[in-house]
């Protein structure tokens, strides 16, 4: 046998071997699964069951409960928060994601801003995941920004009659209306 033509069947028989061996590790690679846990872990399901009811018993107490704890906490009594819950709703302005309902979303967001609160501290009192309350924050936000045209109204530049003729305040508002003019 020619020296050229062992060395040409040994290249042949280098690549068929490299192809099974390839052919055989993207087999295996995609055959193998996740190894199925046998039974859910008990302390895991405890923790989760004791996130959920410590959420729920928060949401029970903020739009829940009386008027007044709805106002110290969401800055809003209830008939106003439902309706804002139910005009989001029926407009597609926020939608219920990862098992967080229109009105928990809501609910994060006059509690953040009423409160001048940071994520980190409502992640505290919603048990969701700071980055869960950023993407809720925001999606509230954007959801007001497009009713903007119906719930945001200018400032009036009118002076009220009560406060424009009384002697205690008129000779401030005389100087911010003659420089209000003359600018």
């Amino acid at each position: 046998m020619d020296p050229s033509d062992s060395h040409e069947m040994m290249c042949k028989q280098a690549a068929a071997m490299v192809v099974v061996m390839v052919s055989f590790v993207t087999t295996r690679l995609k055959r193998k699964k996740p190894e199925p846990e046998s039974e859910p872990d008990p302390l895991l399901y405890a923790l989760r069951n004791e996130v959920e009811q410590h959420r729920q018993l928060t949401l029970n107490a903020i739009y829940n409960s009386t008027d007044g704890e709805c106002l110290s906490m969401l800055r809003m009594t209830r008939a106003p928060f439902f309706a804002l819950c139910n005009l989001f709703r029926e407009r597609s302005l926020v939608c219920e994601r990862e098992g967080c309902t229109i009105e928990e979303q809501v609910a994060m967001f006059p509690h953040i801003v009423g409160h001048n609160q940071r994520f980190r501290v409502v992640h505290q009192s919603f048990r969701r995941s700071i980055e869960t309350i950023h993407m809720h924050f925001h999606q509230v936000l954007y959801a007001i920004g497009e009713l903007r045209n119906e719930m945001i109204k200018p400032p009036s530049t009118a002076i009220h009659p009560k406060v424009f003729e009384s002697h205690r305040w008129n000779p401030f508002f005389k100087v911010i209306v003659k420089h209000m003019f003359l600018h």
